[in-house]
């Protein structure tokens, strides 16, 4: 662990700010702060070739927070499965203290390597189903595991409840989670059962008659950028807060909502908490993110009114399904 100047002890306060201001999903890195440097780095991998619906970009965004608001050092990588060893090994050189590695294709290489550098921290961010790791229960590693089934349950309600011609359609055809796909119909037909409706789900708009909510699941080419198409959908994201992506200034007046996990913030607190000597590994600080213990959240900012008590049904839905893995 690095030597920590004394007045380190303001770590916990700033990380608590960073953190809140992260969660608002509208957070912006401080300028030309004076920030005393750390003998600490940081690294981060994340899957170059795999389909980025937010952990990713929201790790990165969050170990640069950490940077300028702790003084430490960083390295990232974008790999993929064949390069993982190699980035790994970069890492150890570099002296990276935390490594976090992001990406469900990642799994079965994580432990191999957690094992063979005993005296580096890791954290593995992933929205797969794979608890092989979680039951490994290894002292350097936590786990930070989005339930995406979950997620889509969320999406798919608020989409059905928002929907007047009842016909929803998600982006990135064959590239969305399957599990986050099943979440999302579980979640449209919990809201029929309760309004009497018949939803109609489907990853193709030319199979549905009148679709008016685009769920937004990482394939943001597929908005339409013609504000004449656009101005049929309301949008329901996964991942990054579509309301803040610069990317789609044209569609912020069409966003409804996005569920965003917070994959970064965990791993903003995971170096803060480092820093300090008081990184917790093992199933003891692994986590599985959901909307009951604030790891997976409904944005606030948004053009469109939510409709009337949804967040309410949300919280209900949530506990109910968070009910069957007590």
């Amino acid at each position: 662990m690095p030597e920590i100047p004394a007045n380190r002890a303001i770590f916990k306060i700033a990380g608590l700010l960073a953190l809140a201001g992260l969660l608002t999903g509208c957070a912006a890195l401080p300028k030309d702060a004076s920030i005393e440097s750390v003998n600490y780095r940081a690294c981060l991998v994340t899957d170059g070739d795999a389909l980025r619906p937010g952990l990713a970009d929201s790790s990165v965004f969050s170990l640069n927070q950490a940077v300028v608001t702790f003084g430490i050092k960083k390295k990232i990588i974008e790999s993929n499965p064949s390069k993982f060893e190699t980035t790994i090994q970069d890492f150890v050189k570099s002296k990276c203290s935390l490594i976090a590695v992001v990406g469900s294709r990642f799994t079965q290489f994580v432990q191999p390597a957690v094992e063979a550098n005993p005296a580096t921290h890791f954290l593995f961010i992933t929205d797969g189903s794979d608890q092989a790791l979680l039951a490994a229960n290894l002292e350097n590693l936590a786990v930070y595991r989005v339930d995406v089934y979950e997620a889509g349950l969320l999406a798919g309600h608020l989409s059905a409840s928002a929907s007047t011609t009842h016909q929803l359609v998600v982006g990135c055809r064959g590239a969305v989670n399957a599990e986050y796909l099943d979440g999302l119909r579980a979640g449209a037909s919990s809201f029929d059962a309760e309004a009497k409706t018949l939803t109609s789900v489907n990853s193709s708009g030319s199979l549905l008659e009148n679709p008016d909510v685009l769920l937004v699941y990482g394939c943001r080419d597929e908005i339409p950028s013609d504000p004449e198409n656009l101005k049929q959908f309301k949008l329901v994201g996964y991942g990054r807060d579509l309301f803040f992506d610069p990317a789609l200034e044209i569609a912020k007046p069409n966003v409804l909502a996005t569920v965003i996990p917070q994959a970064g913030p965990r791993f903003f607190e995971a170096i803060a908490a480092d820093l300090e000597s008081e990184f917790i590994g093992g199933t003891l600080g692994s986590t599985v993110a959901s909307y009951g213990n604030g790891g997976l959240i409904i944005s606030e900012e948004h053009l469109i009114a939510l409709p009337t008590g949804e967040l309410e049904k949300l919280k209900g839905l949530a506990e109910e399904y968070e009910m069957t893995f007590k």
